[in-house]
């Protein structure tokens, strides 16, 4: 049998036969074959067999496929031991089965194979692979950036000329950053795609395009474009006349880089900052902050059509992700430890990042608030307003007296009159695990369920209230309810309900339930056996939409 063999480092390997027509290769779980590494996209390759034989193509990835050290370039051979890079990770096409080796030989094939296009020490000394870290929600200032970025998203929907919208970016860039010295767009433009700067600013003048532009070193540039991804460089040597040197003239600087990542996931260009403030170095969450601004910059530049990029807009999606760290550092990093109670949770965007949500947020009297949201609509707007939506719950739970005032609270807070066309629907579950009762409310969530034995029931659906940011008014009820031992809650967003099959099928509440009450015992044998059985049932379709699932049992 036909064998894919994933080596996994110091862990050994995996094997994977070949036993369909198409396989996906990604680090969503939902794939044929899963590469659970940070540099694998979500779906990262497909391996194909027709009757001449095994072809492998990329699907857009990020980092790109590597084919014996050749990126690929469309649907490619492959014949037996052939080493293919889903970029970092090694693999090996074995057209048999594959040979029996020992450590020794794994290690001597991982060392033959060098990692394609290998940055050089420099590079690699500066480069900060973003950390998905749990920061705190209420810190102010962390707080405030990403309402700018919010609002950059906002003010630049509907704006047509590529011209208005770079210095726009740079001005709200130096707000979100007063260290700033100096901040630069470049484009990359013409046929042999030299990067050209289309906007420039400098502290103390104003933003444009005919002010000095200082030397950006060339092979920082082309790491990250070539990369993808986005650059923290501090304390950076002050030489621009040496190639191995850094960036600019005569300070020691510290300065942040980030691709403008249009729908393609190709790099349009870049953005950059750079301060000389020794006492206000940029951090890894200023590069997060950039990376986010530079997604909605690509967004901008191809909504708006820009002659002088390479690309031809009118073949992309309209739909753009967001800066994928920007959002999971303020998902939750780990599950709750409350005596006499299990978790368990998944989170899977359709597309880098996604609308879903879900929160845990331990209060002060001991009680744990559980939440689960989906906003409404696509983009980097909606994006951005869950990620900031992850602060507010906090906010207003930190300052509500009751779980229903904290769901009013929010929802005023999302009719504000600057973002009133998104809606959250939403559900918030505050457990005491003193007196065993589950306090819910319902802003036009789907129904969260319980099952009690093999019996599935939907909880509080007729008092549901509108969902937020419908309505400033509407008042929210709350209903509390007893949990007995054995009993297990699920709460889900419509990914799973509306999952479909490649006959246009969906997955509908008929089948979750009959799969919920068929389940194993165990709130982890129970989310992964409802996964496992959506993956089934969309088996030969791309996910269509976000997962979140979050459930949560007490213990008999």
């Amino acid at each position: 049998m036909p064998t894919l063999e994933v080596c996994i480092g110091d862990n050994g390997r995996e094997f994977f036969e070949l036993t369909d027509d198409e396989m996906l290769v990604g680090r969503d779980q939902f794939c044929d074959i899963v590469v659970n590494n940070h540099t694998v996209s979500r779906q990262h390759a497909r391996i194909v067999r027709t009757a001449e034989g095994f072809f492998i193509e990329d699907l857009s990835s990020l980092n790109g496929t590597y084919l014996n050290g050749r990126r690929l370039e469309g649907r490619t051979p492959i014949k037996d031991q052939d080493r293919i890079h889903i970029y970092e990770v090694v693999t090996i096409f074995h057209a048999g089965a594959p040979p029996a080796e020992t450590d020794d030989d794994l290690e001597e094939t991982l060392a033959d194979v060098p990692l394609p296009e290998e940055a050089n020490r420099e590079i690699d000394a500066a480069r900060q692979v973003p950390s998905p870290a749990h920061k705190d929600a209420d810190d102010a200032t962390s707080q405030a950036r990403f309402r700018a970025a919010l609002k950059i998203s906002l003010d630049l929907e509907g704006e047509l000329d590529v011209d208005q919208i770079l210095p726009k970016i740079l001005d709200s860039l130096f707000e979100i950053f007063p260290q700033s010295s100096r901040g630069y767009i470049l484009l990359e433009e013409g046929a042999e795609g030299h990067l050209v700067p289309r906007a420039i600013k400098h502290r103390q003048s104003e933003s444009g395009h005919s002010m000095t532009f200082g030397p950006i070193s060339r092979k920082m540039a082309l790491h990250v474009m070539s990369t993808a991804e986005a650059i923290l460089m501090d304390d950076a040597p002050s030489d621009p006349t040496e190639e191995s040197q850094s960036v600019f003239e005569v300070h020691s600087l510290s300065m942040i880089c980030a691709p403008l990542m249009g729908p393609s996931r190709r790099p349009l260009g870049i953005v950059y900052l750079d301060t000389t403030d020794a006492r206000n170095r940029f951090d890894q969450s200023d590069l997060d902050v950039l990376a986010s601004v530079a997604t909605i910059a690509a967004q901008g530049v191809e909504s708006a059509g820009a002659k002088h990029t390479i690309w031809d807009v009118g073949t992309y999606k309209r739909h753009l992700g967001t800066a994928k760290q920007v959002q999971l550092q303020f998902l939750p990093q780990s599950r709750p430890e409350v005596e006499g109670y299990q978790f368990y949770d998944y989170y899977q965007p359709a597309d880098e990042v996604g609308g879903d949500y879900f929160a845990y947020v331990l209060l002060p009297d001991g009680r744990l608030a559980l939440a689960i949201g989906d906003v409404a609509g696509k983009g980097v707007s909606a994006a951005l307003l869950m990620a900031n939506f992850c602060a507010e719950v906090r906010y207003c739970l930190a300052t509500c007296g009751t779980p229903a005032e904290a769901v009013e609270q929010l929802n005023q807070d999302l009719s504000s009159e600057t973002l009133n066309y998104h809606f959250v629907t939403f559900v918030l579950c505050v457990l005491d695990p003193k007196s065993h009762v589950l306090t819910m409310v319902n802003a036009g969530h789907l129904p969260p369920l319980r099952r009690r034995g093999s019996l599935i029931e939907a909880l509080g659906g007729n008092d549901a209230g509108l969902p937020l940011g419908c309505d400033a008014e509407p008042r929210y009820k709350q209903v509390e309810m007893p949990l007995e031992p054995g009993d297990t809650f699920i709460l889900y967003t419509d990914g799973i309900t509306e999952a479909m099959n490649a006959a246009g099928d969906v997955y509908g509440s008929k089948r979750l339930r009959s799969t919920l009450g068929a389940a194993p015992a165990g709130v982890e044998e129970l989310g992964q056996a409802l996964l496992d059985d959506v993956r089934r049932f969309i088996r030969g379709r791309l996910q269509s939409d976000d997962i979140c699932l979050v459930c949560f049992e007490r213990e008999a």
